[in-house]
């Protein structure tokens, strides 16, 4: 019995320590906290970016984000790119970073999911912004003539131009003078890759049309030649991102109307010929052989006409389109290329000539027209009146003048002449000398220095001549010793030598100033007298040995600031000279020696619009050739130069000048320069 009590006792004890380790069980898993989750957040980030999630767990934990967002998100673990991340509770930081490739169309999504007590919840739906598009087109500058303003820095920058500094809203292509077609440069700059992906079919494919994200690209837009429209036309220049060809920036162009370009080019105002057909070339003061060349550029359509002026014995001259009036000009033209694909605006080249002249002086005029006025003239005498119709005045190219048949004798070079201070025309027929002394043919020839008779007063006699005769002022024969007169050969033709010392008769001056010395030289051949040579000396008269005529004045004079230019006179001189004796002795030689003189002197160092007309000429000389480093040119055309000038050192010149020489280095005009900036 007492055995049984205490086996009974042991069984009730073991059956409460079940129960007691039962009840500390359930216990812990009813006391296990529940998982602290942070607020869900949704927050965007750019490119390269990072967002930081701030956690505090209250046990273990996992963060992750899904692999297909690898290429755009990852967790940063300190220098490790993961895409899953553990911890234990506590303070906790979820570094999530967006890879730097920039996008500017897809947004890109990343999850954060935390995994804590076998739950999951997404705490952060990252999104990594896109990029804003930039574009912009700038045009280039233009100077005050309407030309691209080339970029002086262009070593550095890269760029052969300078543009505006603000983006354009459109784009118009122009044809400044001297370049060669419609055209506009520009400078194409954007964040991202664009492509040229439509232009007007009158502008030329560009040599570049693709530009990189960040690059500046300079395009040339050049109008196609072949496709310009004659009214002008305004369409769109389209630029699309190369990857997205639904996104683009469209700019508008334009381009003007050609149809009225017209303009003629290389003719002088005059056109002058000799008897011989040779046509004068001003620029280097000679005879030549051939046709004078001009050009002219226009559309299709242009036309040439001529006509002459005829003499008649009774009444005034009057101006003729016949055929046979105009047999005696001989103009060509290039004809127009209409082939395929040929320009719509050409520059064709174009000769005026004549045929020799055996009898009187012969004048005509030659105009063109464009194209829209020419087709409006079905008869060339529309034109015309008595003279020239005020309205068509404007389209005058030249006046074609051609010399007389100058009889029996003739000067060699009447332009070289004048260089040296002499001259030679014909005598009227009816003149008092020709009947005095029973030839056909009567001349003056004037030397007003002792080197007149140099090689260019050469004169062709058309005949072999048996012997001159010399006659004084009084027409008293001169013979041997006691003739001042003296008539020499060359090979060229034959000189006549003056030796005033020698002359003991004497005259008025044709100056009427001082006196003129004057005498006769007959011409005779086997049938007796045939010419005769009024030979005049005169040291007083008005031709030679200066500028006579020569001209500078500014181009654009209502546009010039920073310089000045003053013509020096006799009224002046002292005066623009302002106490320098060097230049008051200059001024007053040349005044003397008749060649134009001009102060041209700069307040600036950069002035504007100083550019310099003058006539025609042959040569420059810069003087002095030492001591004057400051001071340079530039020509621009055969009438147009820009002259430049620095600050002068203090052992360099105050003044300098740019001397003016025809093509024998004859003195034609002094441009006196100084630096007052």
């Amino acid at each position: 019995m007492k055995r049984h009590y205490l086996h009974l006792v042991m069984s009730l004890l073991a059956g409460a320590c079940l129960a007691a380790a039962s009840c500390s069980d359930s216990d812990k898993e009813i006391k296990a906290p529940s998982p602290n989750f942070p607020e869900a957040v949704s927050p965007t980030i750019g490119a390269g970016e990072t967002f930081t999630i701030e956690i505090d767990p209250n046990q273990d934990w996992e963060a992750s984000i899904p692999t297909a967002t690898a290429a755009w998100f990852w967790i940063e673990d300190g220098t490790q790119k993961v895409w899953t991340l553990r911890g234990g509770a506590g303070p906790a930081r979820i570094v999530i970073a967006a890879a730097e490739l920039e996008e500017f169309d897809d947004n890109r999504v990343c999850e954060v999911t935390l995994t804590m007590g076998g739950q999951s919840k997404v705490i952060a739906t990252i999104t990594r912004g896109t990029l804003d598009r930039g574009f912009t087109l700038r045009t280039c500058q233009l100077d005050d003539y309407g030309d691209f303003i080339y970029n002086p820095n262009s070593t550095e920058t890269g760029l052969t131009y300078l543009y505006g500094t603000e983006p354009a809203e459109n784009v118009a292509l122009t044809w400044p003078e001297g370049r060669t077609g419609f055209s506009m440069p520009v400078l194409v700059e954007a964040n991202f890759e664009w492509v040229l992906g439509k232009l007007p079919e009158w502008l030329e494919v560009p040599a570049k049309t693709i530009g990189e994200p960040g690059a500046q690209l300079e395009l040339r837009l050049q109008g196609d030649a072949s496709r310009y429209p004659l009214d002008g036309a305004e369409e769109t220049l389209v630029f699309t991102d190369k990857n997205n060809s639904g996104v683009s920036y469209e700019i508008p162009i334009s381009i003007p109307a050609c149809r009225d370009i017209f303009s003629v080019s290389g003719m002088s105002a005059e056109t002058k010929f000799n008897t011989k057909a040779e046509y004068f070339n001003s620029m280097n003061g000679d005879w030549v052989p051939g046709s004078a060349m001009g050009s002219v550029q226009s559309i299709d359509g242009a036309k040439f006409f001529l006509f002459a002026e005829v003499t008649q014995q009774w009444g005034a001259p009057y101006l003729s389109a016949e055929a046979e009036d105009l047999a005696w000009i001989l103009l060509t033209e290039e004809p127009w290329d209409s082939t395929p694909g040929s320009d719509v605006v050409q520059s064709r080249q174009f000769t005026v000539g004549v045929t020799e002249n055996g009898g009187k002086a012969r004048k005509a005029y030659l105009l063109a027209l464009p194209a829209a006025v020419a087709e409006t003239i079905s008869d060339p005498y529309q034109l015309i009146d008595a003279e020239i119709r005020d309205e068509y005045k404007q389209y005058l190219v030249t006046t074609i003048n051609q010399e007389a048949n100058p009889g029996s004798i003739s000067a060699n070079n009447p332009a070289g002449m004048t260089e040296i201070g002499a001259a030679f025309e014909k005598l009227p027929a009816d003149d008092w000398y020709i009947g005095e002394f029973g030839v056909r043919d009567g001349y003056k020839l004037i030397y007003t220095k002792e080197w007149s008779n140099d090689p260019e007063s050469t004169l062709t006699v058309d005949r072999e001549y048996t012997g001159v005769a010399f006659f004084d002022y009084d027409l008293q024969p001169m013979s041997g010793e006691e003739s001042w007169l003296s008539v020499r050969k060359t090979a060229e033709g034959v000189i006549v030598d003056m030796d005033p010392a020698k002359d003991k008769c004497g005259g008025s001056s044709m100056a009427n100033e001082g006196i003129a010395h004057i005498g006769f030289a007959v011409f005779t051949d086997a049938d007796g007298r045939f010419a005769l040579i009024q030979c005049i000396y005169d040291e007083n008269y008005p031709i030679g040995g200066g500028g006579e005529g020569f001209e500078v004045k500014f181009a654009m004079p209502d546009l010039v600031s920073g310089a000045t230019l003053v013509e020096i006179t006799k009224e002046n001189y002292e005066t623009v000279a302002g106490g320098n004796t060097d230049l008051l002795a200059s001024f007053a030689e040349n005044l003397g020696m008749g060649v134009p003189q001009y102060m041209l002197t700069y307040t600036s160092a950069e002035p504007s619009n100083a550019v310099l007309e003058v006539s025609p000429y042959q040569q420059i000389m810069l003087m002095p050739m030492s001591g004057a480093e400051w001071l340079d040119y530039e020509p621009l055309s055969d009438t147009q130069i820009l002259v430049s000038m620095a600050k002068p050192e203090a052992e360099q010149a105050s003044y300098g000048m740019l001397q003016f020489m025809d093509g024998s280095w004859n003195m034609k005009c002094i441009v006196y320069c100084t630096p007052a900036f």
